[in-house]
């Protein structure tokens, strides 16, 4: 019977353990917008082919929505589905490779009277009344309320990663594998999403944003990365004869070397991402001491 009853609680031990310290990834890579959304070609399917395999090695089931998957409704689904299947002390990354646009804000709740956006597949790059208005956009605000949910549901003991490698999603060093071409596309736009055809943008560039965040009880500590300032666009960068995002490269040339996930890459993430490009300045903001 004390063998038994031994043997039942070491099962149920190694039961909670196996639930523990899961590591979920969900990648979302648009390369190819419709041609009526106005949104030209990037590379992020070359972005996914890097970071999949690394992730994999790294111990993490992954899910990719990639292109036509990557819907705002699929987006949000996914992000639904995870947060369903998520644990206390669960590791999340969520990365996107995509366009991203500023958008007229519509609660004002932004110092600089814009919200940042991510593009899905669906999204169009103008306002056009009665045809599309923005509902497919991604707000920052909406996005928020997922992260908000992950991390309740993955606690303090949890961490959860986001990388932006889009256009507002936020020199000397450069190493000579990488080149800065002047012809690179750029991840976005710099025309403002709104109704409004005499809209004027502020100008965004004093406004100081902290990269700490503050820690919340109950919470799982977090850390986001976005490639460029919210007020510049996102350079790809070409390795080779290919491009990739900036953000995402660097990523890639962090994970490779990693040999276990540890929050203690992330700010290195984003120093590589520093040490690539003239033309930005990546942003970090964490809830961990950098």
């Amino acid at each position: 019977t004390l063998f038994r009853s031994f043997l039942a609680i070491s099962l149920l031990c190694c039961y909670f353990c196996c639930q523990a310290q899961q590591k979920y990834a969900l990648i979302v890579a648009i390369a190819d917008y419709p041609k009526e959304s106005g949104w030209n070609s990037i590379h992020s399917d070359n972005d996914l082919q890097l970071l999949v395999p690394q992730f994999k090695r790294l111990g993490f089931q992954i899910n990719t929505l990639i292109d036509k998957q990557a819907t705002k409704k699929n987006i949000t689904q996914d992000l639904q589905d995870l947060i369903r299947q998520l644990n206390p002390g669960d590791d999340v990354c969520l990365h996107f490779s995509c366009h991203g646009q500023q958008m007229e804000d519509d609660n004002g709740d932004e110092a600089d009277g814009l919200d940042e956006a991510l593009i899905p597949y669906d999204a169009r790059k103008t306002f056009q009344k009665g045809i599309y208005e923005g509902e497919k956009h991604l707000r920052d605000d909406e996005l928020e309320k997922y992260l908000t949910c992950i991390r309740q549901k993955t606690g303090a003991n949890g961490s959860v990663l986001v990388t932006f490698d889009a256009c507002h999603s936020g020199t000397a060093n450069r190493i000579e594998e990488y080149v800065e071409d002047e012809d690179a596309p750029i991840r976005g736009t710099n025309v403002i999403f709104t109704s409004n055809p005499f809209y004027i943008a502020p100008d965004a560039k004093h406004i100081q944003r902290k990269n700490r965040l503050m820690q919340q009880s109950g919470l799982s500590p977090i850390c986001i990365i976005s490639a460029c300032q919210p007020f510049q666009r996102n350079f790809e960068i070409k390795v080779g004869s290919s491009y990739y995002g900036t953000l995402s490269y660097s990523f890639y040339t962090i994970l490779k070397k990693t040999k276990q996930w540890d929050k203690a890459c992330f700010p290195r993430i984003w120093k590589q991402s520093k040490s690539l490009s003239s033309k930005q300045i990546p942003m970090i903001e964490s809830s961990y001491p950098l």
